[in-house]
């Protein structure tokens, strides 16, 4: 389909999808204004979009004395993007429709220190599952985006280093998945993935400077500056799990000790958790997971902090110590509008996030701390997988 248009056209039709992104809803007017395009050759391009599945025509704007424009907004009824991400416990994927809203969703088991192999047919099993579900709902599949983490090359398609696999080395994603499955293979870093997903659809729409910090499996930050997603030289930007907060502290992933990654993930508060619960410490976990350390989950951990839980509430307090003391910096130097904070750790944890919120507040410098908006979510939806799609979106006439 995309060899069908010349590299003029790709370039039009691209920026009208990023401006549709960025706007909502716009008109065919508002379009030729802001992007110094004839009325004529909008309505050419518009209706391109229209033909493939992309766009469609919605409510009527308010009149001004005129005839009455009509808005543009993303098509969610024909086709679908898949979605990716890779986690350290599983690859979760879904089918997102062009208006940032999940369809189906489905997970793959993984495990720390998997095999490259194992990870590659997870992924084009994953694929399968997902393709064989939008056939049978009658969607047609734009492209496939994966989000992951560490080393890798956005525009080619290749990924260097992933420190969650093993023997994980150049693996070239976007030649493999498009080669098996014929559909174009967009790559990107899964923490920016999240910033694009909350500029478009979350808590930083119309946010010109925000970071979106996400604190699960992983710790990273995405950010947005002037409006615009910030990539850095090679898309490795944000890795705050991997400065340094504990001198001499315990060997991370990436071979230096003391990272933030060390003690601010689930797996760390799990951790302090099963080592409470074999000391004796009484705690509403123990009944929360039915006395086996073993099936501690971070739901029930946030579960019991919510209920008051002295012991619980101790180590988010000292996770939020290392996280607060890590954001100050971030907030001194960037001096966002917002900080946005998303995971699996704080999602629903008002007392991590208040306590993460005091420090913030009361270590950054006084005009960045009267200023700045630290925002949590109740939800616990992977704002990343929408993020995903809209990556696609953004790039799928780029290629």
């Amino acid at each position: 389909m995309l060899d069908d248009y010349g590299n003029i056209q790709k370039e039009r039709m691209a920026d009208i999808l990023n401006s549709i992104l960025t706007s909502s809803e716009i008109t065919r007017g508002e379009l030729s204004s802001k992007l110094n395009l004839s009325p004529s050759s909008i309505v050419k391009y518009i209706n391109k979009l229209i033909e493939i599945g992309l766009v469609r025509e919605s409510g009527l704007n308010k009149s001004t004395g005129g005839r009455r424009s009509i808005f543009l907004e993303f098509d969610p009824e024909i086709g679908v993007n898949i979605a990716l991400i890779f986690n350290l416990s599983n690859i979760h994927g879904a089918l997102v429709n062009p208006a940032g809203i999940t369809i189906y969703e489905l997970s793959i088991p993984t495990t720390k220190g998997i095999s490259k192999d194992q990870l590659l047919e997870g992924l084009f099993l994953l694929i399968i599952n997902l393709k064989t579900k939008a056939e049978e709902i009658g969607k047609r599949i734009f492209g496939v985006g994966l989000g992951m983490g560490d080393y890798m090359d956005m525009e080619k398609g290749i990924s260097y280093e992933y420190l969650l696999a093993r023997d994980w080395q150049d693996i070239h994603l976007k030649e493999l998945v498009e080669s098996r499955f014929n559909l174009p293979f967009f790559l990107i870093n899964d923490i920016d993935a999240g910033a694009l997903g909350e500029k478009f659809y979350g808590r930083g729409i119309k946010v010109e400077n925000f970071v979106c910090i996400w604190l699960s499996e992983t710790v990273g930050m995405g950010m947005v500056l002037n409006d615009r997603i910030y990539f850095g030289k090679k898309g490795f930007v944000g890795e705050i799990g991997h400065t340094n907060v504990v001198p001499d502290g315990a060997i991370c992933t990436c071979g230096n000790r003391g990272c933030l990654e060390t003690v601010a993930t689930e797996q760390f508060i799990l951790e302090r958790c099963r080592e409470g619960i074999t000391s004796g410490v009484y705690s509403d976990i123990v009944n929360l997971c039915d006395g086996d350390k073993t099936k501690i989950k971070i739901e029930d951990v946030i579960k019991a902090s919510n209920n008051g839980d002295r012991f619980v509430r101790n180590i988010f307090l000292e996770v939020a110590g290392y996280i607060g003391g890590k954001l100050t910096d971030i907030a001194n130097i960037l001096n966002p509008e917002v900080i946005i904070l998303r995971g699996s750790i704080i999602d629903g944890n008002p007392f991590l996030y208040e306590n993460i919120k005091r420090i913030i507040r009361t270590r950054s410098l006084s005009v960045i701390a009267d200023t700045i908006d630290i925002i949590y979510t109740e939800e616990t939806s992977d704002i990343r997988i929408p993020g995903v799609s809209s990556y696609i979106l953004m790039n799928y006439f780029k290629r």
